[in-house]
């Protein structure tokens, strides 16, 4: 009988350790740090391609660039929130050892989705058929308020 008292008193300190490890609800506070400007942006979602169904990942090392042949059109999606106004989106493109070159601005329009709990902006590219085979091609999505501060995105793609 001492042991099974013994036993079930283990058991329950046990899960009252377990069950009393209360997970933060504050995911602000959480995910964004203050400054004396404001907030920056935060986003950290897979940048997926929704050119594609189910849509895929899109390689984030130049190493594991995401293969796309000359003409094909990337619908990435970037997923984002921010306790500061957003002014827009820059996004950028370097193919190769090219320079950095601004492909569009994207004034912001809010488009929070129910169903992901943030914000949410398709950006079109086409794959130019003016880049030699093999190139990779760097992409940089720059979410940017009107505070100034900003959170930079980058995936890598190869042209084939």
């Amino acid at each position: 009988m001492k042991k099974l008292i013994s036993g079930f008193l283990l058991i329950y300190s046990f899960s009252m350790i377990l069950f009393s490890c209360k997970k933060s609800q504050d995911f602000i506070r959480d995910n964004t740090t203050p400054t004396g400007v404001g907030y920056a942006p935060v986003s950290n979602n897979p940048i997926l391609d929704y050119a594609f169904n189910p849509p895929r990942s899109i390689g984030t090392t130049s190493g594991g660039a995401t293969s796309y042949p000359a003409g094909s059109t990337i619908l990435a999606e970037l997923t984002f929130f921010s306790q500061s106004p957003i002014k827009e989106t820059q996004f950028y493109t370097t193919a190769g050892t090219g320079p950095r070159t601004l492909t569009a601005t994207i004034p912001y329009s809010p488009a929070f989705s129910e169903r992901k709990g943030l914000d949410t902006l398709i950006v079109p590219y086409t794959v130019p058929a003016t880049v030699p085979v093999n190139t990779v091609i760097r992409m940089e999505y720059e979410i940017i308020n009107q505070n100034g501060l900003k959170v930079v995105r980058t995936v890598f793609i190869r042209r084939t």
